[in-house]
């Protein structure tokens, strides 16, 4: 159902409904909304959520719609098996204003003329999600469709929809069929909407807490992808809270959290699957990040090391490139980080049965004093009395970072791998740092907190 811009198509010169209006038609499923995945829309309320598109088939639907769009594949994801035994390949349209989730029967990317319906999707909560449409509810209204038996069951019949205007999306269990209309075989199976994707106010791009840890009165909180990271000082009331910007990737957003953060006492370790980071931090607030390796796995901090812990059995898993694969488990199931970035395999039963009865979920953690936190997209702590509050993170200052660079270039244990050529590098201030014994290193000066 996709076509390039510009050509022939049946609809090629149907009026794009968003490049006139912004408005968008989204039909909203009644499985939507009996699973509260979606509060019932009215006139005037503003939805956010997830949107996927479907071509319409043989018969045309008046929940459909003429759209352009620029088509992105979920690159290296293997395609899925349709119902009529064809391929489908996952990929992201993007128009003015709003993406979607879209299954194309062939391999497209770049401009596209589509017609289909958009709707309102629970997502998968994985990279391949389309950013959240947003906009304001303009028009409700109701969709039936006709429902015939058949010798395989029971079947909607595709363009059979009939729109009827309400003044809000009611509350009812929409899953069951029973209810039909009255002397008639159709069933409701939804609410239509119009989302006007201009009258809304800015979306808040705010801190999205991740992962925590406690050690003493510091508090240290991650984003559960961007690479920011805040510190709370607990013995000054109210909290004060600083915030670095981290030298790191954004990581994709997942229903918890990409990385994990790992108190001591004088600073942290920030690891996940892909690295370890160490996280120094002065007398005077500076927080200065080097990469201690490129491995990663499940960190436990444990009597001032740090370890990481891989799978000690084999898994089924869904791969992204491969669907459904045996994994075999780690030949190494605990390893202790070096103070020179090595990856030690731990063998002494007693140190592998200690270390792997600390390991928590990065989300949680106790204080000293018996205080529980919880990072759950804001931050809340319990007090051994259960209270429990809100914590501020909104009033926050900006710390200075140094970004420490290690030269494998320069390391003498590299000699040997490399090769007797000149590399062009960009000038960068070097600066000998004591305390790692990783060769010739690179900081760049600080970010100032007025930025």
């Amino acid at each position: 159902m996709a076509s390039p811009i510009g050509s022939s198509s049946a609809w090629g010169s149907t009026m794009i409904a968003e490049t006139a209006s912004r408005t968008l038609v989204v039909f909203v499923p009644g499985s939507i909304l009996d699973d509260c995945s979606l509060a019932p829309p009215a006139p005037g309320d503003v939805v956010e959520a997830v949107l996927k598109f479907v071509p319409t088939g043989t018969m045309p639907s008046p929940c459909a719609q003429s759209v352009r769009a620029t088509a992105r594949p979920a690159y290296g994801r293997m395609p899925a098996e349709h119902s009529d035994r064809g391929l489908h390949w996952l990929l992201e349209v993007t128009g003015d204003g709003w993406s979607a989730a879209w299954w194309s029967d062939r391999p497209v990317t770049g401009p596209v003329e589509l017609r289909g319906r958009f709707f309102v999707d629970h997502g998968s909560g994985a990279s391949d999600d389309p950013a959240p449409a947003r906009g304001r509810v303009r028009r409700v209204r109701l969709v039936e469709q006709q429902r015939v038996r058949t010798a395989t069951g029971e079947h909607l019949v595709e363009g059979s929809e009939r729109l009827t205007d309400i003044e809000a999306t009611p509350h009812r269990f929409w899953s069951n069929w029973d209810d039909r209309t009255e002397g008639e075989d159709f069933v409701r199976t939804g609410v239509l909407i119009d989302l006007d994707l201009d009258d809304v106010p800015a979306p808040r791009s705010g801190f999205v807490a991740g992962a925590v840890s406690v050690h003493g009165a510091d508090v240290w909180v991650i984003d559960r992808s961007n690479p920011v990271l805040l510190h709370l000082d607990t013995e000054s009331n109210p909290h004060r809270v600083v915030e670095y910007l981290l030298p790191l990737t954004i990581e994709p957003p997942t229903g918890e959290w990409t990385r994990a953060v790992h108190a001591d006492g004088g600073g942290c370790w920030i690891t996940s699957r892909h690295d370890v980071f160490r996280c120094d931090r002065s007398g005077s607030g500076t927080l200065t990040v080097q990469r201690m390796c490129t491995d990663g796995g499940r960190g436990v901090v444990a009597e001032g090391r740090l370890y990481l812990l891989g799978s000690t059995r084999p898994m089924l898993c869904t791969d992204r490139r491969h669907g459904m694969v045996r994994v075999d488990p780690d030949p190494h199931p605990v390893r202790m980080l070096e103070h020179d970035g090595r990856l030690t395999p731990v063998k002494d039963r007693l140190t592998l049965a200690r270390v792997t009865a600390w390991a928590c979920l990065a989300d949680r953690a106790r204080g000293g004093d018996g205080t529980e936190w919880a990072a759950a997209g804001s931050l809340a702590a319990q007090s051994p009395d259960g209270t429990v509050r809100s914590i501020d993170l909104d009033t926050r200052t900006r710390g200075d970072v140094y970004w420490v660079h290690s030269d494998p270039l320069a390391d003498p244990a590299n000699a040997g791998l490399v090769p007797v050529l000149s590399l062009p590098t960009a000038p960068v201030e070097t600066a000998c740092c004591p305390t790692r014994p990783l060769g010739r290193i690179a900081c760049l000066r600080p970010v100032p907190s007025s930025e």
